[in-house]
């Protein structure tokens, strides 16, 4: 009889908690995690989405909001840990693919991959093209797509993304909210979390005393280990089988750092180092034996780590003779270091060298005056980087180019300053994190009056969150909204008035707006001052709006009118255009010429823009022009 009862007993148990309502009043205690545990993942998230939506209250002028409320934001970050752990994963890994993959518009039922390091497509305003996420399916994905963007030991399975991990590992990290809060501030839809929860709990079993003090650490390696990095990888100028690859796993790569740091042979403690910095110390897959020379023989503390590129020979015969990539064989760092090299060269070693000191550094790439050039950023300390070591400001290299190596994305210099600056640290920005994840619950749910309080609620917090005015307009575009969609746009513009990347973004939509309700005289106007307030100081930004310009006058066919829009951009951007002028201007528009058959106008094209931007002889941009000019006497 007593067996019957304990029969009994368990077996009704599961269902009576997966009827419990959770008392979302008190902190998330480790009963409720077990409760979570009975119901499963997926039904746990279930039923704290419905919670949480009924619950929600946006933040304003006269009222202090759910996410405001920091019992209210530690039951929302486990119902995030539950919605993420109960995903299916072939649901994610569509998802996470459909991003980069797209419908080749060149060939009919064929797939164009985004390669990882290359910038996913968007249109002229920066939002994603649509992609061929509705042609994936796991069973029949194609091997090739999964090679060139996951990692060697991905192989994709059935069951939920909780499936990656053991039930006692999710938990763990389920009761713990200081690991929670740091997660999904730092998530990105970008990550591929069946990786991310592989690797840590790799990296947790392979390092059982580093937890928690190396929590942020791991966090950043399983971050940036999700996805194979890019084949390119570290830059353009180095054959990819000349530079040396780590054998030993992420598990090995992570141990140098853990076993360096508790020997306190590096510049940082990297564990008062947040995942967001220590990304840029867990992205290099090189031997351990890299990192054991450079930390030997690269002695400049964090301060004036900038020396380190004196440490490399410029190699100026080289440069001179056009040999810009790399003709040494071996790229490590000591063959660099006794062989000499050229900028890339010299940022690539000053980098390297800086991760094994503990020093988290970026590659940055950009054009100048002349042409192209490498630099390199590094965290200096105190959350304070120094992004502009071995960069000629005489060259006026208007925006550096580097990757985020969680993502694997391109990010500018601008971006990372304003990414880790006030938009980030704004003391509502936590609140404002959890308002912009009830958004995501109530866009689901197909409440969209919901979600556009829950954006304006994220904006209250936290003004300059770009993310929220995304949300914001996403919302605005569902509900076809034009004139809300224009008076967001202008304010926008407004409020990024210093932010040259984020005003040119909402000024471009504000021109399409305008231009798709049948006022192109506005629209033009919109990209005629984009164009004049950026010739300064961002030719970058300058050249990419005439060059949409000219792009929708050729198209049209609109010839004459594209010659004379050419004609003034080279007058007003050419002297100091540089790389960014010639390459997003000049070479597509006299090749479009070529390609229409107007072979007199892109003759011309190309003799204005010499005459205006005056190359130095021998400089990258003087040989681009020679071989432009080959490609037009060559029929090319």
């Amino acid at each position: 009889m007593k067996r019957a009862w304990l029969v009994l007993i368990f077996g009704i148990l599961p269902v009576v908690l997966a009827r419990a309502d959770f008392d979302l009043g008190r902190v998330p205690t480790a009963q409720d995690i077990v409760a979570v545990r009975a119901m499963g993942w997926a039904a746990a998230a279930d039923a704290l989405e419905a919670g949480l939506a009924e619950q929600w209250k946006p933040s304003h002028s006269s009222q202090a909001g759910s996410a405001g409320n920091g019992i209210f934001r530690q039951w929302q970050r486990l119902y995030q840990w539950c919605h993420l752990l109960g995903t299916p994963e072939p649901e994610a890994l569509k998802t996470w693919l459909g991003r980069r993959v797209l419908r080749n518009p060149d060939q009919d039922n064929a797939l164009l991959v985004i390669p990882s390091g290359a910038p996913l497509p968007a249109d002229s305003s920066g939002r994603p093209l649509s992609t061929a996420a509705s042609a994936l399916t796991a069973e029949h994905l194609p091997p090739e797509i999964l090679q060139a963007l996951l990692p060697d030991d991905y192989t994709p399975g059935g069951g939920s993304v909780a499936s990656r991990a053991s039930e006692d590992f999710l938990a763990e990290l389920a009761n713990d909210q200081d690991f929670l809060k740091e997660f999904f501030r730092e998530l990105k839809p970008d990550d591929f979390t069946p990786v991310v929860v592989t690797r840590l709990e790799q990296l947790r079993r392979a390092h059982p005393g580093a937890w928690p003090a190396y929590r942020s650490l791991i966090l950043a390696f399983a971050l940036v280990h999700d996805q194979r990095e890019p084949s390119f990888w570290p830059h353009h100028q180095v054959p990819p089988a000349a530079v040396p690859r780590a054998e030993d796993g992420v598990a090995g790569q992570f141990d140098y750092f853990y076993r360096a740091n508790e020997a306190r042979k590096l510049e940082h403690d990297l564990r008062r180092l947040t995942a967001a910095e220590l990304k840029f110390l867990a992205d290099a897959p090189v031997p351990r034996s890299e990192f054991e020379w450079a930390a030997k023989n690269v002695r400049a503390r964090r301060d004036k780590f900038d020396r380190v590129l004196d440490l490399v020979r410029y190699d100026q015969e080289r440069a001179e003779r056009g040999v810009f990539s790399w003709p040494h064989g071996h790229y490590s760092l000591s063959k660099i270091k006794s062989a000499g090299g050229i900028c890339t060269d010299q940022a690539y070693f000053a980098c390297l060298a800086g991760k094994a000191r503990g020093i988290p550094t970026l590659y940055f790439a950009g054009q100048g005056q002349d042409g192209g050039h490498a630099w390199f950023g590094y965290l200096r300390g105190n959350g304070q980087w120094e992004l502009d070591a071995g960069r000629f400001f005489e060259q006026r290299y208007t925006v550096g180019q580097a990757l985020d190596p969680q993502t694997w994305l391109p990010v500018t210099d601008h971006e990372l300053l304003f990414l880790s600056g006030r938009a980030t640290r704004a003391q509502g920005h936590d609140a404002a994190l959890g308002d912009l994840a009830m958004a995501e619950v109530f866009q689901r749910r197909g409440d969209l009056p919901s979600a556009g309080a829950a954006a304006d609620s994220a904006l209250f917090y936290s003004a300059d969150f770009v993310a929220a005015w995304e949300v914001k307009e996403n919302v605005l575009a569902a509900a076809k909204d034009r004139g809300a969609l224009r008076a967001h746009y202008m304010a926008g513009i407004d409020r990024f008035r210093r932010e040259e990347d984020l005003r040119v973004r909402y000024q471009t939509r504000l021109a399409e707006l305008e231009r798709a309700g049948g006022d192109g005289q506005a629209a033009s106007e919109i990209e005629a001052r984009m164009i004049r307030e950026n010739r300064r100081l961002r030719t970058d930004l300058s050249a990419a709006a005439g060059a949409e310009v000219l792009s929708r006058l050729m198209q049209e066919g609109e010839y004459t009118a594209a010659m004379r829009e050419y004609r003034s951009l080279t007058g007003k951007l050419g002297p100091a255009g540089g790389g960014n002028f010639f390459y997003e201007v000049v070479r597509p528009f006299v090749r479009q010429m070529k390609t229409a058959g107007r072979d007199k106008d892109a003759r011309r094209a190309l003799d204005l823009a010499g005459r205006a931007m005056r190359c130095e002889p021998d400089s990258i941009l003087a040989r681009e022009f020679v071989e432009l000019e080959a490609g037009l006497a060559g029929g090319q």
